[in-house]
């Protein structure tokens, strides 16, 4: 089945593939490529804030302790010169030098000392401690993130209004490891992802696109002559709305058309009266005056009369057929021995003209039809065969079986057909460029045929001839 790119849905099957895969795509950047900035930045804002409380809190140990557990952090308040006064992390809260305990004088311990160690405790400054020092230096805060393997540590520090300083250090390795879960499990997502939303999109394409279908469809079958449609409603208003007004349309180009119709009948059927009238006195003046400039007259005018009314005749078959008002009696019938005297009738027609009526007609063709619809399609054909000859003046008609079906085919050696205007060609009064215009007879024969659920064509070149076929 070919693809239709520019169907309803199909754009739609785009669209929401493209928006799943926006979806995706902006998932995959915030939790791979921003996740480490965006939890930096949060961890900024919460340090500063965890600083804030330290500094409101009364009990300046306790609140150390608790946040340092809550928050899986380490916490130091240290003097200006890097000595400890009280630290704190999540596994060991509590410590304080013995100097500050007894508030004997001066802490003894400094940053540098014995390689950073405090003697009488288990807590050892950071190595970074010194350029941590440098940083703060007369600054009331300072904040930065030192890059390691492991995705590096978050470092804060306050200068408290007593001159100590608040050191703070969380590590950023954390989300690091959480990236490289994230990413397996946003690959396995992914993948998911876009199998159901695949099948998601081809069942809201199909969804969506299935009213708008079936109103097109109805829409062909009005344009078609077929005004009897019921219109499916209920999927969404707009539909409903428009379903409705091809409903009201249906309805009035239907009632229109049988006015039509009706009045073509009419007047059709009505002129054929005075027609008859006009060619009666035309004969009777032609008869009783006996002069050849009035006899030669009233030929005009009979011969006017008689092309006018089979015009009548033409436009009162075409209403009938098209209306469903024209009976039908179907019988077995020769089709070969139709054809053989439908040809002859043209014999001494076209002999003065030098046209030669050439026949290949396999005998006792037996097909069920109405045999005076029948004569009159082949009637049609014949003639128009008839007035599209070729330079060879001849018209074939064969009637031939092949794989069960009659097939009969009428074919000149004209100028031949358009491929544009192929398509067109049943159409009443259309117009070629090459053969000029039709009348209603090639109509007639579409409506005749169709009646009888015929096959039915025409195959042409330019140059090359046509040949109008018909199958049973």
């Amino acid at each position: 089945m070919r693809l239709n790119t520019k169907s309803i849905g199909f754009k739609l099957w785009i669209y929401f593939t493209a928006f799943a895969a926006v979806i995706l795509a902006v998932l995959w950047l915030l939790q791979t490529v921003f996740l480490q900035s965006l939890y930096n930045s949060m961890q900024k804002r919460q340090v500063s804030k965890i600083a804030d409380e330290i500094c409101r809190a009364e009990n300046t140990a306790d609140a150390i302790d608790t946040l340092a557990a809550d928050n899986s952090i380490l916490i130091l308040l240290t003097d200006d010169g890097g000595s400890i006064i009280y630290s704190a992390d999540e596994y060991s809260p509590s410590y304080k030098s013995n100097a500050h305990n007894h508030g004997g004088g001066q802490n003894p311990y400094r940053a540098g000392e014995t390689q950073n160690w405090q003697e009488e405790a288990y807590r050892r400054l950071p190595e970074h401690y010194g350029d941590f020092l440098e940083k703060i230096g007369s600054q009331d805060s300072v904040c930065y993130t030192i890059d390691r393997d492991d995705g590096g540590t978050l470092v804060y520090g306050r200068r408290l209004p007593d001159g100590n300083i608040l050191y703070i250090n969380t590590s950023l390795g954390a989300v690091g490891s959480a990236v490289s879960i994230l990413r397996i499990q946003l690959c396995a997502v992914t993948f998911l992802a876009l199998l159901i939303g695949l099948f998601i999109a081809i069942w809201i394409a199909k969804r969506f696109s299935r009213p708008v279908s079936e109103l097109s469809e109805q829409s062909l079958k009005m344009a078609n002559g077929d005004f009897d449609l019921k219109f499916n409603k209920g999927f969404c208003s707009e539909t409903d709305e428009l379903a409705s007004s091809l409903e009201y349309a249906a309805g009035k180009i239907a009632e229109t058309d049988k006015l039509r119709r009706d009045l073509l009948a009419n007047v059709s059927h009505d002129l054929r009266t005075p027609l008859t009238m006009i060619k009666g006195y035309a004969e009777l003046i032609r008869d009783l005056d006996g002069s050849a400039e009035t006899g030669e007259d009233a030929e005009i005018i009979i011969r006017e009369s008689d092309r006018l009314s089979l015009l009548v005749n033409d436009i009162l078959d075409y209403s009938k057929l098209q209306s469903g008002a024209a009976a039908f009696d179907f019988e077995r019938v020769d089709l070969s021995a139709l054809a053989k005297k439908t040809a002859e009738q043209f014999l001494e027609i076209c002999k003065s003209d030098g046209i030669e009526i050439i026949t290949d007609i396999a005998p006792q063709k037996y097909v069920t039809a109405d045999a005076r619809r029948l004569e009159q399609v082949l009637y049609n054909l014949i003639s128009n065969a008839v007035a599209h000859v070729g330079p060879d003046k001849c018209v074939y008609v064969s009637v031939t079986e092949n794989d069960g079906f009659i097939r009969t085919e009428i074919r000149d050696s004209g100028s031949g057909i358009n491929a544009e205007d192929l398509p067109h060609i049943w159409d009443k009064y259309f117009t070629s460029k090459k053969r000029g215009a039709n009348g209603l007879g090639l109509s007639i024969v579409k409506e005749i045929l169709t009646a009888h659920g015929a096959r039915f064509g025409a195959d042409s070149r330019e140059n090359a001839g046509a040949v109008f076929w018909f199958e049973f």
